[in-house]
């Protein structure tokens, strides 16, 4: 049996899961500045086969996954992005320099859609990449998630006292007012995004990707039509080691 450990580090927090061809035996989260505390789950974990990692975190952070992960006589394979992978053309002009987690979900995004798609991650910072009906990588934008928006308000301004509140279309009051704006800016992106992809196909989008920790918040505001996925990454990184190793 192959086990596959695949290990997601973001930008706040550090998933992984252990799958089996393609099946998902244990999921884990934790915060980036914890990662110590993983080792009571590694301690009991089936022993993987092959250890398949996406980093965009901190080096600090990557020494302390190195560290965790000694306890296995398993050489880790840290991906990057490239020109083609798995049914998914990278157009970046330099494919290389494509965050490996936006790599690992637009394949995971082209395995389950096999047609254009919008490919959302609604995370620390908001990813929304486009792919063609060919699983061509058209291209994406970054922005900033809702805590970064509102910790830049609080910096930049006088709004240091402003904190979470709730959507309003028409706010009367400050706080629901930058929530509502941060709201509008994220939904907004992704609709543009949407309008773009659908001129560029000739056709709307039928069904775009959405994952990550903000989706909660912000899905009920999504009006194109989305299927959530949860840990896309970890999925798409399944998916790489199935066709590497």
């Amino acid at each position: 049996m192959s086990y596959i450990l695949a290990i997601d580090s973001g930008n706040s927090f550090i998933k992984w899961g252990l799958f089996n061809h393609g099946c998902c035996l244990k999921l884990g989260k934790i915060q980036y500045d914890k990662i110590q505390d993983v080792k009571n789950d590694f301690k009991v974990l089936q022993a993987p086969e092959s250890i398949i990692i996406s980093h965009v975190s901190r080096e600090a952070t990557k020494n302390q996954i190195c560290e965790q992960i000694s306890r296995w006589p398993v050489k880790p394979h840290w991906i990057r992005s490239c020109a083609f992978q798995c049914g998914v053309t990278n157009s970046y002009s330099n494919p290389a320099q494509l965050g490996c987690d936006r790599w690992a979900s637009l394949i995971a995004a082209w395995e389950m859609q096999q047609q254009a798609c919008l490919v959302i991650n609604i995370g620390t910072a908001v990813t929304i990449d486009a792919l063609s009906e060919s699983g061509e990588f058209l291209g994406g934008i970054i922005l900033p998630g809702f805590h970064l928006m509102l910790n830049s308000l609080q910096r930049g301004t006088q709004l240091f006292n402003a904190g979470m509140s709730t959507y309003e279309d028409f706010p009367i009051n400050t706080n629901s007012a930058i929530q509502s704006g941060i709201i509008h800016s994220v939904i907004g992106a992704i609709e543009r995004m949407y309008n773009l992809l659908s001129l560029k196909i000739n056709h709307p989008v039928k069904t775009s990707i959405v994952s990550g920790g903000g989706v909660s918040l912000l899905s009920p505001f999504i009006t194109i039509p989305i299927k959530t996925i949860d840990n896309l990454v970890l999925k798409g990184l399944v998916l790489i080691a199935e066709d590497s190793f």
